[in-house]
């Protein structure tokens, strides 16, 4: 589809077409392609799963000047386009901070909101959070630094997925290296993804890490959608803290702590995006 700005928005559809309406956001980096394992599992429950390419990522145009209030509405303009009177928004990793933002930005359209992974609010900083990993810094720091940074990891991911997502797997908690190393739906839809990055996926990676370091454009204070905050206790990429200080933050949270699991929870995730479908459409 193309926005009202002229940009481009793509997303693929998984599931079960005519089923219950469930936008679920990519991590960062990646695009829609990195969840295609949902396609199967989500038709077997009736959910139609909506996985919109977040600005600058897989076939939709970057937005230099995104912030976390403009990518929720891009998907409040997907959401129009698909005729939805209400959904749920599911955001992975980097994308649960666009998925909180739809709670704000987009209250009267979304049914429920929940992060799986997701990263908590920097500044205002909770004392809670560990200290911060190269990307949060050098984001801090440049935003130019960390699109350089991200040109690298892409250049290789796309020259050499296998070997990229066999080293990755050797920094993740063992549930996560494990999946990837087992479940064949789950790594083929990783390779995919690592192997045919978009042109700019650098670039929107880079502006990821820029708002995730700065103050957030939405207030977490004001959501009134249900929240569902999902993590793993194990996770190395988000610590847990993070899931604390997202339900610390949002009035109407409930936190899911997953003993012993890893980042993303793609092994639970068919059930957790169950869980949060609307009733009806």
């Amino acid at each position: 589809m193309i926005l009202a700005d002229g940009r481009r928005s793509a997303y693929a559809v998984m599931g079960d077409p005519s089923g219950l309406p469930v936008v679920v956001l990519h991590g960062t980096p990646g695009s829609s392609r990195q969840i295609a394992s949902l396609d199967g599992p989500a038709r077997d429950r009736g959910i139609a799963v909506i996985a919109p390419d977040r600005a600058g990522y897989g076939g939709s145009s970057h937005d230099p000047v995104r912030t976390m209030a403009s990518g929720a509405r891009d998907v409040g303009e997907l959401v129009g386009h698909l005729g939805l009177a209400s959904c749920a928004v599911v955001g992975l990793s980097g994308g649960g901070p666009t998925a909180l933002a739809c709670g704000v930005v987009l209250a009267d359209r979304v049914s429920a909101i929940a992060t799986v992974g997701g990263v908590a609010p920097l500044d205002p900083r909770d004392p809670s959070l560990p200290p911060d990993r190269l990307w949060i810094k050098t984001a801090r720091r440049s935003e130019g630094a960390a699109r350089l940074l991200f040109a690298v990891i892409v250049r290789v991911g796309r020259a050499w997925p296998e070997r990229s997502l066999d080293r990755f797997a050797t920094e993740l908690a063992e549930p996560d290296a494990r999946l990837f190393r087992d479940d064949a739906r789950v790594r083929a839809a990783i390779l995919d993804d690592i192997g045919n990055p978009s042109p700019t996926a650098a670039r929107a990676a880079a502006r990821d890490f820029y708002l995730l370091a700065r103050r957030w454009d939405v207030d977490l204070a004001a959501l009134s959608v249900p929240v569902h905050v999902w993590h793993g206790t194990a996770d190395r990429n988000v610590p847990v803290e993070h899931a604390r200080v997202i339900a610390a933050r949002c009035p109407t949270a409930q936190l899911h702590l997953v003993e012993g699991g890893g980042h993303m929870l793609l092994d639970q995730l068919e059930a957790i995006i169950a869980g949060v479908a609307p009733r009806e459409i």
